[in-house]
């Protein structure tokens, strides 16, 4: 199960490299036309709304991906754990170990992705005011990530 767990980690934390470096890259994109309007949004051009697909696609992977693999992945080797537990109960327990800083934090951004999947026409003041929010914040979430990757090099290596 450990062997397991840390080809897990090793693998998702190249993943999220890959969409860490991706999305620095789009914020430096953006920050010319941050914070939106719903004026500014109708007036993008095709490149500058594919810059904001790409932003919210690395978001969302990034999230994805820390929920899928890494955290419960990191969970499983901190407490040789096999059987399947709920999310919920890995993030208390990684937040009971200084993992994560605030399990709230976590649902914040969970509450933003599931407001970015629903892109209705008519929701476009949301949209725009929750991209606002999530290229305000989303260094939070990059900070957990780094964190959790930072931790796990560390242990790793006195392994």
């Amino acid at each position: 199960m450990i062997r397991e767990a840390h080809q897990v980690i090793e693998s998702a934390i190249k993943e999220n490299d890959s969409h860490i470096q991706r999305l620095a890259r789009t914020k430096r994109l953006l920050s010319a036309f941050f914070p939106l309007s719903i004026e500014k949004m109708q007036t993008l051009t095709e490149e500058q709304i594919e810059h904001i697909d790409q932003f919210i696609y690395r978001f969302t992977k990034l999230q994805d991906s820390m929920a899928t693999r890494l955290l419960p992945a990191i969970y499983s080797w901190l407490e040789s754990e096999s059987r399947p537990v709920p999310f919920l109960d890995i993030l208390n327990r990684l937040e009971q170990l200084g993992l994560i800083e605030d399990v709230d934090q976590w649902q914040f951004f969970r509450n933003l992705r599931n407001n970015l999947a629903h892109d209705y026409p008519e929701s476009l003041e949301q949209t725009v005011d929750t991209l606002n929010v999530l290229f305000e914040k989303i260094d939070i979430l990059e900070s957990m990530y780094l964190h959790m990757k930072d931790f796990w090099l560390k242990r790793a290596k006195m392994e």
